[in-house]
């Protein structure tokens, strides 16, 4: 009831408190506190825990380190760099493209195949991945940590730890920082893992590799067929340079003054797409990004529906995703998402990730996103494979990146998303709509390896959570 005010109780054992050298109540109900309790717990059950560092332990965890970024120029060998929390995207994209020769120690940035990798910085510190064929083709920085473990069903089983909840918690519990969290390697290498029977780590590390097998199935079969559909596509290419500038009649401006959406350069693409047989993407679809703000009221899994923002359209597992009651929604269904829609970013920064689209699986139908995000919702007989790889396209992201508007944060319209020009259908997308229900597959298989640790540990640990 509103005016009341509610404690949190909890208790705590002295071989905790001793340790930590502090008697602060808030620091001790903790769910990182917790998390380390559960495996003191588990410990005294007879539950082995083994250090993922360190010498002759389970795994070599590491990280570049710092370098100053030489960014290639026209015509130069590069490599792609990705940013850290890029690598949970379902297609990461190169945020810029490096100097092959330029930049020192290059190869140290390089990403190996079956390297798992930790975030070691940021808001969101914690989550973790591991390198598959796609991935491998990028490079990045010295902001995550690279954990590299021989054994194959080991490297699955200690994703699937790092991954879990009590992983997720014991990790932040030990960063550090005053503005932005960190957390080090010496950090990782002091984690304590917690091992189980051969038999059931395999069990779990199996789901876990089935997961991350899917993916990348998925990712390198979307990327071959969108490169294959670029192909068919005229090459991109202006006629005169942009520093020359452009002439635009005062009754063409239309409200809008800013030189982006006046570019002559968009009407050569719409001009090339339309003669090729391109319509407008409203003639496919309808588009949808729904007004106004509501109340925010986040609550635990079990009481409300998933609510994706922005960014989190684009991710493969949502890093820090919320939850909320639909009875702070008015018109809740304005915000709901179907299966075999295109969602995209519509309030964001129009030079990184506005625009770029992913298709909602049907793990997600029925979730909610926030008023940030597109729905590009196809009509009857528009096929949902061949829509993804006509908005990804670089005629359409020109498009959508000059149509953008704002100060600090740009943003996309409903109107304006509809009337960009999408290419013809120039290919079979049957393996797109497969590879997307791939990454429905992988995320399935994923929650299974969590689910049967987190039950393992239960076993052993039991529950620790603090009475309200």
């Amino acid at each position: 009831m509103a005016g009341e005010e509610y404690l949190k109780i909890g208790t705590t054992r002295p071989s905790l408190i001793v340790p930590e050298k502090r008697l602060d109540a808030n620091f001790f109900l903790s769910a990182g506190i917790r998390a380390r309790l559960r495996l003191e717990l588990a410990r005294k059950s007879g539950l082995e825990l083994e250090p993922l560092g360190g010498k002759d332990a389970i795994a070599k965890c590491w990280r570049p380190q710092r370098f100053k970024r030489v960014y290639a120029v026209q015509g130069e060998e590069s490599v792609p760099y990705l940013r850290p929390y890029d690598v949970f995207n379902y297609l990461p994209v190169a945020a810029d493209w490096l100097s092959k020769t330029k930049n020192k120690k290059l190869t140290s940035y390089f990403l190996n195949t079956n390297m798992i990798l930790q975030t070691c910085s940021g808001r969101n510190l914690g989550p973790a991945t591991v390198v598959d064929s796609y991935i491998s083709k990028f490079v990045t920085g010295d902001d995550i940590i690279r954990i590299e473990i021989e054994d194959e069903t080991t490297r699955y089983f200690v994703l699937s730890f790092l991954m879990s909840p009590i992983g997720q918690e014991l990790l932040r519990r030990d960063k550090t920082g005053s503005v932005i969290d960190h957390i080090s390697p010496d950090n990782l290498n002091e984690q304590l893992i917690p091992r189980f029977e051969d038999a059931q780590e395999r069990l779990i590390a199996d789901k876990m590799k089935e997961a991350v097998t899917a993916r990348e199935e998925a990712r390198e079969t979307i990327q071959k067929t969108f490169d294959s559909f670029e192909q068919l596509l005229p090459t991109l290419d202006r006629k005169t340079p942009l520093k020359q500038g452009a002439t635009v009649k005062a009754t063409n401006l239309k409200g809008r003054l800013d030189v982006a959406p006046h570019d002559t350069f968009l009407d050569q693409i719409r001009s090339r797409l339309r003669k090729m047989g391109g319509r407008e993407l409203e003639s496919y679809a309808t588009v949808l990004k729904p007004a106004g703000r509501y109340t925010t009221r986040y609550v635990e899994k079990e009481y409300g529906i998933p609510i994706l923002s922005g960014s989190q359209v684009l991710q493969v597992t949502p890093i820090k995703l919320h939850y909320m009651p639909l009875e702070t929604l008015h018109d809740a269904d304005r915000y709901r998402l179907s299966a075999k829609s295109i969602v995209i970013q519509a309030d964001g920064r129009a030079e990184e990730s506005l625009g770029f689209p992913a298709v909602v699986t049907t793990d997600r139908d029925g979730w909610l996103a926030s008023g940030h995000v597109g729905r590009i919702v196809p009509k009857e007989g528009t096929d949902s494979g061949w829509l993804y790889l006509a908005i990804r396209s670089r005629y359409v992201q020109t498009q959508l990146k000059a149509l953008a508007c704002g100060s600090v944060v740009d943003a996309l319209y409903e109107a304006d998303i509809g009337k960009v020009i999408l290419p013809p259908s120039l290919s079979d997308s049957k393996e797109v709509n497969h590879a997307w229900g791939l990454f429905a597959t992988a995320q399935e298989a994923e929650t299974e390896a969590l689910t049967t640790f987190d039950n393992t540990l239960n076993s052993f640990a039991g529950d620790v959570t603090p009475s309200q």
